[in-house]
């Protein structure tokens, strides 16, 4: 049996005292969407009707973020207009920064967020149209390429040619 090993130096704090305050979660950070614990529980978080929840879920905080966002601007454009409450907007303000976190949260956890947000009821163009208007991007894009190649390779032309030394004879 070993002999008892003593804590630490008398007078000062063990090491192990200031490990055990790391264990605690940072009260600063956020924790909307534990990992453990799903948006939907029960469910298959890869089923396409949760997915579409989801992004339902994400349009409608998308809407909440948009009218709190104009609320505090409209108070911090008529801030000097009588009747104006600063009180209120600054609640606006704070209300927006917890929606938008909120947001953030919902759509990193959910994977909404790689995702374009298209407006309620607005459908994307068919793979069709996508396709051709990719294409036609990608032609003018070489296009452009293929120009300022040329360009370059007349101007190494121009600069790499002897010179004529014919002037003065």
């Amino acid at each position: 049996m070993l002999p008892h090993q003593p804590r630490g130096v008398p007078g000062y704090p063990g090491i192990q005292a200031g490990f055990d305050a790391l264990q605690q979660p940072f009260s600063s950070q956020p924790n909307f969407l534990p990992q453990d614990q799903s948006l939907h529980p029960g469910a298959d978080p890869n089923s396409p009707e949760i997915f579409k929840q989801n992004i339902q879920m994400v349009q409608n905080n998308v809407a909440r973020v948009q009218d709190l966002a104009r609320r505090a601007l409209n108070g911090i454009q008529n801030a000097y207009h009588p009747g104006s409450s600063p009180a209120q907007t600054e609640a606006d303000i704070a209300s927006l920064t917890q929606s938008l976190e909120i947001l953030l949260g919902i759509m990193k956890h959910t994977g909404v967020g790689g995702l374009p947000l298209l407006p309620t009821g607005v459908k994307p163009p068919p793979e069709s149209v996508m396709l051709k208007a990719a294409s036609a991007e990608v032609q003018t894009l070489f296009a452009q390429l293929e120009q300022s190649q040329n360009r370059a390779a007349v101007t190494a032309n121009y600069l790499g040619a002897p010179e004529n030394t014919t002037r003065g004879r």
